[in-house]
């Protein structure tokens, strides 16, 4: 992905082709030249939800995710899990990028994720819940 719009075009490719997808609706999206944000929501098949929102930026010949958040919920609005980068736990060992795991309160160091690993994650999660 080269530009904002390239990685922009690339979620919506993701989520079209995901098996766990049923829809989605745009919430939000600017795509500039330099910067692109965009704000989803998206139904998986289960009736659970998956906001997703991420900021992206122009660095030399790539793009950069600033800020991300992929905030998982059950058809009840009950927290499943929630993968983001928001600086309020400074003391963890993979600030900023951490996930809420089964409730607010749950926080974990996690490794920078893309909306890639959190759909593979969410179908993985799914198929166990079988």
């Amino acid at each position: 992905m080269n530009t904002p719009a390239d990685h922009i075009a690339w979620v919506r490719t993701l989520i079209a082709l995901s098996p766990v997808v049923a829809g989605h609706r745009i919430i939000r999206e600017t795509v500039e030249e330099t910067v692109a944000i965009y704000r989803y929501r998206v139904t998986l098949l289960d009736s659970s939800l998956l906001e997703m929102s991420e900021r992206v930026a122009q660095r030399g010949t790539g793009v950069v995710v600033t800020k991300y958040s992929f905030h998982w919920q059950d058809s009840s609005g009950n927290l499943i899990a929630r993968w983001d980068t928001a600086p309020h736990h400074l003391s963890l060992p993979t600030f900023p990028h951490h996930i809420h795991d089964g409730g607010e309160a749950n926080i974990q160091p996690h490794a920078q994720v893309s909306i890639a690993d959190v759909l593979v994650e969410i179908a993985r999660r799914l198929q166990e819940r079988r």
